[in-house]
């Protein structure tokens, strides 16, 4: 390939001038991802060309100044393209002080080769007078840097090359593989040149390649304004599932939060809509969302996973429809809230309804003595006005109570049943009856909570297992009657037994029994119900009490028959320690 020196002066000139106008555009977004290193090896490529075209000049000094600016830009150059693929390719937690500790190695021992040449490692002459430019021999020191630059090129190359095949995007396959070629492209000019099939280094006119296609790269397929690792930082780290569909119903795009939320393996990119949604609720939501071509929102419920799905429809330039974008929120938690929140409201109008009614009678008691007292002056009517005040205060904390233990239990702790239930039993009116503790193991869970809950069964069996309290035969009740009227021994005769059933490798059963005369079958099912209760001195809320006090540890409460005839309860699912 024969030119004169003069027009491979202009060649080597508009290489310089190409490269330079790329690297200040790159320079001027060098905030934007992996343009910075790209533009420094812009810069070194101008610097290489503008190296020649004084290699080319008349004058001897500056012609062989111009050969040893040419190998000071290359060093600088090649570690800047493979530091520029390291982070356009997503791998850009490689490069570190260390790593760009080892890539200066090469341009700090390349400058020292080319400026101080011992031996003529280097070059072995150099002949400005020469046709075109200057004419080089090369050391075995040359031949080392060129295969270490040739290896780095191709390595730069092929991690350019694996990303367009894992990318499935068209528009980060287009830049790819522009930048892919456009890194390669000074490769097999600069092979010529050092083959000797030309007079000239044809390097400089591969800088024109590759800066053409990077122009096309940024204006086309906008390398500044976006590219796959910057769309990974943001969309794959979003918790939120976004998911790309075309009109054909295939999927190709979608995070690594939706991947999630679908329990995909895979990209799942390619795969039809009807392929990856498996649940037909799925199906049936998208078929809702994409009937229209209009932004719509749905929630949908799989089991206990509740997710808000937003569906956009997607246009392109022309403002033809293109696909659809799907945000999905995981509001599960939400969701549970919502349900908390309305079972308190509902919990809430049931103590109103509760304490309204339950009140009214011991008020209207107190408000009738009140009056008599004015009436006759009988100072002993206060006396009933106290009682009435009592069951006031009496009904007030059980409902109080009742709200607070409904609360989950979050910091359970290993305690011993026979501690919690004899200091239970120490503070409730016994009426003389006994207390056996048949097991002493221990068991996970609040010893306040437990406490009262053992407080309240014992109560219930000591006030309603004797036949004081029972009323005569055919009367409904919750707990004190076997419907016969047959008379039972005091209360001082009652025993109560505490105790554990079913064991299982890591929960138990826990019951309270007593002697007494037990629960109709009728009941057993209603004596756990708020409000229930059989005399007219009873909240009905004790044993209300005890469920939820259970509910709030994960536990769950049985109503049974004792092997003496006498009420049995089981609270099961108690969990014991490790």
């Amino acid at each position: 390939m024969a030119m004169s020196e003069q027009a491979v002066g202009v060649v080597y000139i508009g290489a310089t001038v190409i490269a330079l106008v790329t690297a200040v555009i790159l320079w001027h977004n060098r905030e934007k991802k992996a343009t910075l290193p790209l533009s420094v090896a812009g810069a070194s490529a101008a610097v290489w060309a503008f190296g020649l075209f004084l290699s080319t000049l008349p004058w001897e000094t500056l012609a062989i100044i111009g050969i040893h600016v040419v190998y000071l830009a290359i060093g600088a150059g090649l570690a800047a393209v493979f530091v520029f693929a390291l982070e356009y390719t997503g791998r850009g937690r490689y490069i570190t002080p260390g790593l760009l500790a080892v890539l200066a190695i090469h341009p700090i021992l390349l400058a020292g080769f080319v400026l101080l040449n011992p031996g003529e490692l280097f070059f072995i002459g150099l002949d400005a007078g020469a046709p075109v430019g200057v004419e080089q021999k090369w050391g075995p020191a040359f031949w080392v840097h060129s295969a270490y630059a040739y290896l780095l090129v191709l390595s730069t190359a092929l991690l350019l090359l694996e990303l367009i095949v894992r990318e499935r995007r068209a528009l980060y396959r287009g830049q790819a593989l522009l930048l892919a070629v456009g890194v390669f492209a000074p490769l097999p000019l600069n092979a010529v040149f050092l083959a000797g099939f030309v007079e000239f280094d044809t390097t400089p006119l591969g800088f024109v390649v590759m800066c053409t296609l990077l122009a096309v790269a940024i204006t086309k397929y906008r390398f500044v304004d976006i590219s796959p690792i910057a769309r990974e930082k943001v969309i794959d780290t979003v918790r939120d599932g976004m998911i790309v569909v075309d009109t054909d119903d295939r999927i190709i795009d979608i995070n690594a939060a939706g991947r999630e939320m679908l329990n995909a393996e895979g990209s799942m990119i390619g795969l039809s809509v009807e392929e990856a949604l498996q649940l037909p609720e799925s199906r049936s939501a998208y078929a809702a969302l994409t009937a229209e071509v209009k932004p719509s929102e749905r929630t949908v419920s799989f089991g206990d996973i509740s997710f808000t799905i937003e569906a956009t429809p997607v246009f392109d330039s022309r403002e033809s429809h293109v696909g659809w974008l799907f945000l999905l929120q995981d509001v599960t938690e939400q969701k549970r809230r919502e349900r908390d929140l309305e079972q308190q409201i509902e919990k809430l109008d049931e103590f109103a309804t509760l304490v309204s009614h339950d009140l009214r009678n011991p008020i209207n008691v107190a408000n009738g003595y009140i009056e008599q007292t004015r009436l006759t002056g009988e100072l002993a009517h206060l006396e009933n006005v106290e009682q009435a005040t009592e069951r006031m205060e009496e009904i007030i904390d059980d409902v109080l109570a009742l709200a607070r233990e409904g609360q989950a239990v979050t910091e359970p702790e290993p305690v011993s049943i026979e501690t919690i239930a004899q200091e239970a039993w120490t503070h409730i009116d016994t009426d003389g009856a006994s207390l056996v503790v048949d097991d002493d193991g221990m068991i996970v869970a609040d010893p306040n909570r437990l406490k009262r809950l053992f407080e309240n069964l014992f109560r219930n069996s000591v006030e309603h297992g004797s036949t004081d309290s029972r009323p005569q035969a055919g009367d409904s009740v919750e707990h004190g009657t076997d419907n016969t009227g047959a008379e039972q021994s005091d209360p001082s005769t009652l025993t109560v037994t505490v105790g554990t059933a079913s064991e299982q490798s890591t929960t138990l059963t826990l019951y309270v029994a007593d002697d007494g005369v037990g629960i109709p079958h009728a009941n057993q099912d209603r004596v756990l119900e708020d409000g229930y209760t059989t005399g007219d001195d009873g909240t009905g809320l004790g044993l209300a009490i005890v469920e939820q006090i259970a509910t709030a540890h994960g536990w769950t409460v049985s109503v049974t028959e004792s092997e003496t005839g006498g009420a049995r309860f089981e609270i099961s699912g108690i969990t014991k320690p490790l």
